[in-house]
């Protein structure tokens, strides 16, 4: 079985017994493993203890499919497997998707993972301040101490809280992309059977084994994406023995609520500014070293100023030329106190704006990436219809599902694009600091069309 379906197959973690696996058991053994790792009351170094081991997982690859179908070497025999094939699927209402689904189930039933209350943000943060408690602030801590003591909380409560989102939102996805392989699966096996038959061609198979291989190695990559995301929030938890971080996921949520609305102050710009005190004192010390340099020197450097932006080229920096103000110390550090100010501040509130910017947009695709969520339902139930009703093929039915799959995950990752600007607002407003806006997710997972077409 590859890894990223035996992940989810099991109700409980491997390291437990099988008799310790009934489902009430596992969901008290789970959170107990969270719980004691996090909530550690006294301060150890086992962490550090050589002794303390866990084994790593091996990554398996999914087994290939046949190279080639076994065709029928005679008419005889393509026209004994053609009435037995019919034979098998008239027992079944919708023919070949009901008794491929039936030959599916009768392999060994994959037990559920049980239904665990999810880790919420707040239960996060509750960890991740017991993990970072060396950064308690001292009392006698001075302004700019404290000054920087809040911004690296800010930052870090930034990170956490971004952790969490995109570790739950991968967590999802991998979900829909083991559904992908299981709809890639059935197409491949319709396909087979076809070519078994002597329907198709071995050209025809191809491209569904090229799918099937296709989705399998994306549910590989979607896997290594969680377990990243997990490593990195269970870090920042303080969560170090592997059966706990293995045990993680399955506490995440599958589907994160819409972050809270915001409304933007009057004055957001001003307020971001006024969350910085540092920009406040970088402004009183450049007014006074603006008003230790006269009026005339002013004006003279004025007029300096602009004799050497029109005399120099317009590719050549422009020079300043030979005169007494070059020694004035008084007049160059107001200048640079001047420049400083202005590249900062306005930094600052081209960050306010597109911060907000970004906020409203990720917020209005969230809401349309909603929306489409129960069309792309509604489609695929209609297709159902339809092909019962032998109006559409089971191809049909199958590229009907992974539009389906493609609109949830699109919803998905536009539910995690709103959330991390939300955050981003957030902590910009509060006085913190973030990364320049990056490309948004949403509109990424758009479902493809099937390799072959036929009934």
């Amino acid at each position: 079985m590859p890894l990223y379906a035996r992940e989810h197959a099991h109700a409980c973690p491997d390291f437990l017994p099988h008799r310790l696996r009934p489902r009430a058991l596992c969901a008290a053994a789970l959170l107990a493993i969270l719980l004691s790792a996090v909530h550690a009351q006294s301060p150890t170094t086992e962490v550090a203890d050589p002794q303390r081991a866990a084994p790593l997982p091996v990554w398996s690859v999914p087994a290939p499919p046949a190279a080639a179908p076994d065709l029928p070497t005679s008419i005889d025999e393509a026209v004994r497997r053609w009435q037995a094939a019919n034979r098998a699927v008239a027992e079944f209402p919708r023919g070949h998707i009901d008794l491929l689904r039936w030959e599916q189930q009768q392999a060994p039933a994959a037990k559920t993972a049980p239904n665990h209350a999810a880790l919420t943000w707040a239960e996060v943060w509750q960890a991740v301040q017991r993990q970072h408690s060396d950064r308690l602030l001292s009392p006698r801590a001075t302004a700019m101490e404290r000054m920087q003591a809040q911004r690296q909380w800010l930052a870090l409560q930034r990170q956490a809280q971004q952790a969490w989102v995109q570790a739950s939102t991968q967590h999802a996805l991998l979900g829909l992309q083991q559904e992908r392989v299981h709809a890639a699966s059935t197409a491949h096996a319709l396909g087979e059977r076809m070519a078994q038959l002597g329907h198709w061609s071995r050209a025809r198979l191809i491209p569904l084994q090229q799918s099937l291989a296709q989705e399998q190695a994306l549910a590989i990559a979607a896997q290594w994406q969680v377990r990243q995301a997990t490593e990195t929030l269970a870090s920042l938890m303080g969560l170090w023995q592997a059966d706990a971080v293995h045990a993680l996921p399955q506490r995440l949520p599958l589907a994160l609520d819409v972050p809270t609305t915001v409304i933007a102050p009057a004055n957001a710009e001003g307020e971001a500014i006024r969350q910085r005190p540092e920009l406040g004192w970088q402004r009183e010390a450049t007014e006074r070293a603006l008003r230790s340099v006269p009026s005339t020197q002013w004006a003279a450097w004025a007029q300096e100023r602009d004799a050497a932006l029109q005399a120099a080229p317009a590719d050549v920096p422009p020079q300043w030329p030979q005169s007494a103000l070059r020694g004035d110390h008084a007049l160059e550090k107001a200048l640079s106190a001047q420049a400083d100010v202005q590249r900062d501040s306005a930094a600052l509130r081209r960050q306010v704006r597109l911060a907000w910017d970004r906020l409203q947009a990720t917020q209005a695709l969230d809401q349309l990436q909603q929306r489409a969520v129960p069309l792309a339902q509604a489609a695929e139930a209609e297709t159902l219809l339809r092909y019962n009703g032998m109006l559409q093929s089971t191809w049909e039915v199958i590229d009907a599902a992974r539009a389906r799959l493609g609109a949830q995950a699109n919803a998905i990752t536009a539910r995690q694009d709103h959330w991390m600007a939300h955050i981003d607002w957030l902590s910009l407003m509060a006085g913190g600091d973030i990364e320049p806006p990056s490309e948004l997710a949403a509109g990424q997972n758009g479902a493809t069309n099937s390799a072959a077409k036929g009934h």
